[in-house]
């Protein structure tokens, strides 16, 4: 075994991928700058600045107003219980924290990007999966009739499948949760790059009076340099609490980091999600596929729209770990699978994530490096 057979956790086989000559481990976004969004990096020292001199809380609304207003969540563009974190994974910790703190246990989708999982677990919460069968309309009440957790944890869309449930499922889980007294936990952090997100789910939870944690992001959508933000809300029944960590721990985003972000949301809503993200990750997903023909990777699925690909791999000689110490020597950063199956690995052997927000031209290179490395390596005729 190579040297990833070594590690325990997605983000380790990130750090790898971030020093190969093509990285699509992550799935940060590194798509490039557009043109107009070249424009707002220019303005840096203005932007910096502005920052200094504006009162943290008109920053906080104003990002909190601009990102909501483009996600359609209109009921929370002014929603009271919201906290502010650097990044979906300090608002996890939190959620998770509070969870131990009250002995609550939890059913979490399988599969998801671990880290997930290993938040929970470090922080001692119990859990058990829920596969996204389970969650299929004719699955969806049986299962939620029947859990056995405490609260129930998804990620909609979820990364890696791009699973999504649309709004009457959504509308069903909250209205099957209120009933069976269930806490509900969405990570919306690919929210943007799902249609079936695009819907006021915020009036939908504050009117069944749900207990529930909602965990937003913007590392996933803008090209920033991972200088993002993560919005973390909560019930009214749950606020006090979970406020209470969150000052224990940070006192606030940065200004410049929030308006910063403030001028790509606007540049976004000014020219749309068509043309500022969802054009640029189709055109990538396109690309990859055309490149895998006659490859032992398949594509899991016809219609995903997040910025991930997740693909099958056809020879059962061949794991996710093996291809992935091969392809390293080629000069490719992906993901293993198994640890997406947090409690199953032995079913995420037979997978690989891609990343596709990435520049293009960059990413286009990285295709072709890997089919050159697919059709040197392995011979389909023999894995077929």
């Amino acid at each position: 075994m190579g040297i990833l057979s070594k590690f325990n956790n997605l983000t380790r086989y990130e750090a790898i991928g971030l020093n190969q000559d093509y990285n699509l481990a992550d799935g940060h976004a590194h798509q490039g700058q557009s043109n107009t969004q070249k424009t707002i990096v220019g303005e840096l020292p203005s932007i910096f600045c502005e920052s200094e001199f504006t009162k943290q809380k008109v920053l906080e609304e104003e990002f909190q107003y601009e990102f909501y207003k483009l996600a359609n969540q209109y009921s929370a563009i002014s929603h009271p219980r919201t906290m502010l974190c650097y990044s979906a994974s300090l608002s996890t910790d939190l959620i998770a924290t509070y969870l131990q703190q009250r002995g609550i246990t939890v059913s979490l989708l399988q599969p998801c990007f671990d880290n997930l999982a290993t938040i929970l677990k470090r922080r001692n919460v119990q859990l058990t999966p829920v596969a996204e069968d389970d969650l299929a309309p004719h699955n969806l009440e049986h299962t939620l009739n029947n859990l056995t957790t405490d609260a129930l944890f998804l990620t909609l869309p979820n990364n890696p499948t791009g699973f999504m449930l649309n709004q009457e499922e959504v509308e069903t889980v909250i209205e099957l949760c209120k009933r069976n007294d269930k806490l509900l936990i969405i990570d919306c952090t690919f929210r943007f790059y799902h249609p079936d997100s695009l819907w006021d789910q915020y009036r939908a939870l504050e009117k069944s009076g749900v207990s529930y944690f909602m965990v937003e992001d913007t590392g996933k959508t803008w090209p920033t340099q991972d200088l993002k933000c993560s919005i973390l809300a909560a019930s009214e029944d749950l606020y006090e609490g979970i406020l209470e960590l969150h000052n224990d721990i940070l006192l606030n985003v940065s200004p410049f980091i929030l308006n910063l972000l403030i001028k790509y949301v606007r540049d976004t809503e000014k020219y749309g999600l068509q043309t500022t993200l969802w054009d640029l990750i189709e055109a990538n997903r396109a690309y990859l596929r055309n490149s895998l023909e006659d490859s032992i990777l398949i594509p899991y699925s016809s219609h995903s729209t997040i910025s991930v690909e997740w693909l099958n791999i056809q020879s059962e000689n061949v794991s996710s770990i093996e291809l992935l110490e091969a392809m390293r020597a080629s000069g490719l950063g992906v993901l293993p699978g198994d640890h997406f199956y947090w409690n199953n690995p032995e079913i995420g052997e037979r997978y690989i994530r891609i990343a596709l927000a990435r520049d293009s031209e960059m990413f286009k290179k990285a295709c072709d490096r890997l089919s050159d490395f697919l059709s040197t390596q392995y011979n389909v005729a023999l894995v077929r």
